[in-house]
């Protein structure tokens, strides 16, 4: 028997057993552990820097006008309250009005001009002023507005649980 004969004999076996392993189901897929995430109070967690983009993401999805990536920063069950509204509870799938009016403000934007925060834990209070702007009658119309987001770190992400908005005076 050849070089050739032997490496073909070899390279068959080897296929052979390939079949018979997929065809058997013992496959396994790949594990992945995933470790929970650090405690905000543990070294080398990042709970500031994500704090601060979940408060960039609102503002991206509230300027984009996206009231379903709005409320998916939202915990189950949280509370908005401005002078508008009085605790619209966001519970279970309900989208409330507030959300479903920001598509009937195409040209609403808001920027943030000042902002306090305070980290307790995996709870945090971020405070401070921002400015709403709307088009309106080809003039654009400001709106200054004192806010406070309390958010709750469920699962490794900032999400909302209460969210105060009222007119600066």
């Amino acid at each position: 028997m050849g070089v050739t004969d032997t490496l073909r004999a070899a390279l068959g076996t080897a296929a052979g057993l390939l079949l018979m392993l997929l065809g058997s189901g013992c496959t396994t897929a790949p594990r992945v552990l995933v470790s929970p995430p650090l405690s905000c109070d543990a070294p080398g967690s990042n709970c500031v820097g994500d704090l601060m983009q979940a408060l960039e993401a609102w503002k991206e999805a509230y300027n984009r006008r996206d009231p379903r990536q709005l409320q998916q920063l939202y915990a189950p069950g949280a509370l908005i309250t401005d002078d508008e509204y009085t605790a619209v509870p966001l519970d279970g799938e309900g989208v409330p009005l507030f959300f479903d009016e920001m598509s009937q403000r195409p040209t609403a934007r808001m920027r943030w001009i000042i902002g306090n925060l305070q980290l307790f834990g995996d709870t945090a209070v971020r405070s401070g002023e921002c400015e709403f702007e709307e088009q309106s009658d080809g003039q654009a119309r400001t709106r200054p507005v004192r806010y406070s987001f309390a958010y709750e770190r469920i699962g490794g992400r900032w999400l909302i649980v209460l969210q105060h908005l009222t007119r600066r005076p």
